[in-house]
């Protein structure tokens, strides 16, 4: 049976920057933007540790579980809560913001 969540067009884009954060904190804030075009979705967190983990959601459904080391990001596909699929994401963008 096919799975109905496609992996294979997912891609990750590290976005930095922010001035609105920057001038209350002194810090540039950094975000992990996962986005796919077949699911429609883009998920959005902000990057607080240089490795970091955790799940892509579609309709209330963990649907990925992402780990991301600052060198690549390693995903998960699940469904009805099992894991299906193992894979990388080949290329990560950056993204710097005012």
């Amino acid at each position: 049976m096919e799975s109905k969540h496609p992996v294979t067009d997912i891609t990750l884009t590290i976005q930095s920057g922010g001035m609105i954060e920057f001038e209350k904190t002194g810090i540039y804030p950094e975000f992990l933007l996962f986005h796919s075009a077949q699911l429609r979705r883009i998920w959005r967190f902000k990057q607080i540790n240089e490795k970091q983990n955790g799940v892509l959601k579609v309709n209330g459904q963990i649907a990925f579980y992402y780990f991301f080391d600052g060198m690549g990001c390693k995903m998960q596909t699940v469904k009805d809560g099992v894991v299906t699929k193992n894979w990388e994401i080949e290329m990560i963008k950056m993204e710097m913001r005012d």
